[in-house]
C-alpha cells in the first residue's frame, strides 16, 4: 500500500511531514493525507515527481541517503534521476496490484481464507508480522491486515512473490517442509524447488482449499474418548443378507454402487471379517434418502462385531457434503474401532474414484465426475487382485 511505503521511507531517513513539504514545495497537509491513504497521487503526476524530490534533497542534506536507498534496493552512488526512479517504482511495487478488500460475499471469504492459511504457513516458519515485514521491507500493519483477512493482495504482488520466497527459505532452513506439505497437500519436492506453487496456494479460493479446520477435526476425533455402547438404529439383516449370494460382477450407476455396497458388508459381517479400508472421492449422493439408513445399520453391526475400519476421508469437498460426513460418521466413530487419515495429495478434477476393501471382498469404481450414475462399480473377489488393491491403499 503506497501509504504503508510513505511511512517506511519516511521513517528511513528520519524525516517530519514539514521537512518534506518545505522541501517540495506544498502544503505539509499533503503529506499527511499521503501518509494515511486518504489521498493517493498518480505514480506519473507531478504531486508524487515533486515528493520524491523533496525526499532526496532531504536525505542528501542529512546525510541519509544511503539508508533511503537500502529500503529501494539500489546504490547510493547512482544518478540522481535513477535514484528518483527506483524510489518512485518502490513507492508502487504493490500498489498497483493490491487494493482493500471491498464488502461482498465472495471476496470477504477470499480474503478470510488467504489470511487463514497466511497465517499457518507464517506459524510453520515461526515468523511474526514484524520479522516478515522487515524481510520484505514494508509497514508490519501490512502484513497484519493480509494475516486478519482485511486485505486480499493480487497475484501479481512483488509484496506477496518476495513473501513467500522468504517464508519458504526460513521453513526449508528449519526443516519443516513435510508440515508444510500436509497442510497445502502440495509435494515436498515441489515447494522446494518451485517457490510459485506456494503463491498459488495462497491465491487459490476455491471452497475446496478451505480444509485446514476439517484436518484437525479429524485429528480431533480420532483422540476422543467415547462410549463403546451408543446405541445404532436396529433394521432387520435378513432383508438384505440375501445380497451376500449374488455372483455379480459389474453393478451400474446410484443403484448398483448401493446395492454393491450392502453386499460388500453384508459379506465383511457374515465372515467376521477383522478390518475394512475405504476411500472415495465421489459425490456422496448415493448414500442420501433412505438408503442412508440401511448404510448406518449396516456399518453399526459390523462395528458391534468388532470389525475395524480404516478410513481416508477427502477433505476436498464442498462444505454441505463435509456437514454431511461428519453427521453420518461421528455416531460410529463412538464405537473406537474407526481408525481415521486424510490424504494431503490434491484432489484432481476429471475423475472420481471408489475403493472399498475386505479381506475376501472389493469394490472399485472410477467414473468422469459427473457421471457417477454411468458408472461401472466392480465387485471383486479374486484374492490376488485384492492383495494387489491393498497395496495401493496402503500407499
Amino acid at each position: 500500500m503506497l501509504s504503508d511505503r510513505i511511512n517506511i521511507i519516511m521513517e528511513a531517513v528520519n524525516a517530519d511531514n514539514i521537512d518534506i513539504a518545505e522541501l517540495a514545495d506544498f502544503d505539509q497537509s499533503n503529506i499527511s493525507r499521503m501518509r494515511c491513504g486518504a489521498r493517493v497521487p498518480l505514480k506519473n503526476g507531478k504531486a508524487m515527481s515533486r515528493f520524491v524530490d523533496g525526499l532526496l534533497e532531504y536525505a542528501k542534506k542529512y546525510g541519509k541517503t544511503e539508508a533511503l536507498c537500502s529500503i529501494v534496493s539500489c546504490s547510493a552512488a547512482l544518478p540522481d534521476i535513477v535514484i528518483k526512479k527506483t524510489v518512485t517504482d518502490w513507492l508502487y511495487e504493490d500498489t498497483l496490484y493490491s487494493a482493500p478488500v471491498k464488502h461482498t460475499a465472495n471476496s470477504s471469504d477470499s480474503a478470510l481464507l488467504f489470511g487463514r492459511k497466511l497465517d499457518s504457513v507464517m506459524s510453520i516458519a515461526d515468523m511474526s508480522n514484524i520479522t516478515l515485514s522487515k524481510s520484505v521491507s514494508i509497514d508490519p500493519s501490512y502484513i497484519s491486515r493480509m494475516r486478519s483477512g482485511k486485505r486480499l493482495p493480487n497475484k501479481r504482488s512483488k509484496v506477496l512473490e518476495k513473501s513467500c520466497d522468504i517464508l519458504l527459505r526460513r521453513i526449508i532452513e528449519k526443516h519443516c517442509i513435510p508440515d508444510l506439505a500436509e497442510l497445502t497437500g502440495i509435494e515436498p519436492e515441489l515447494l522446494e524447488n518451485d517457490k510459485s506453487v506456494l503463491l498459488e496456494w495462497l491465491m487459490d479460493s476455491r471452497e475446496a482449499a478451505n480444509k485446514m479446520p476439517v484436518r484437525q477435526l479429524i485429528s480431533q476425533i480420532e483422540n476422543m474418548s467415547f462410549d463403546s455402547d451408543m446405541p445404532i438404529p436396529e433394521l432387520p439383516m435378513e432383508n438384505m443378507s440375501a445380497s451376500v449370494s449374488s455372483q455379480k460382477d459389474i453393478y451400474t450407476g446410484i443403484s448398483g454402487i448401493r446395492e454393491a455396497v450392502i453386499r460388500f458388508l453384508c459379506t465383511a459381517i457374515q465372515n467376521d471379517s477383522k478390518e475394512l479400508l475405504l476411500y472415495s472421492d465421489q459425490s456422496m449422493e448415493w448414500m442420501n434418502g433412505d438408503y442412508h439408513l440401511k448404510w448406518l445399520v449396516l456399518m453399526g453391526n459390523a462395528l458391534k462385531k468388532g470389525i475395524r475400519i480404516r478410513i481416508i476421508h477427502n477433505v476436498e469437498r464442498s462444505s454441505a457434503e463435509l456437514l454431511e460426513a461428519i453427521a453420518s460418521w461421528l455416531p460410529l466413530y463412538m464405537s473406537g474401532l474407526i481408525e481415521p487419515y486424510y490424504c494431503t495429495k490434491r484432489l484432481g478434477e476429471r475423475f472420481a474414484y471408489t475403493l472399498f476393501i475386505d479381506s475376501s471382498s472389493c469394490i472399485e469404481g472410477i467414473c468422469v465426475k459427473g457421471f457417477e450414475d454411468k458408472c461401472d462399480y466392480r465387485f471383486i473377489t479374486d484374492s490376488n487382485s485384492i492383495d494387489t488393491r491393498i497395496n495401493e491403499y496402503s500407499a
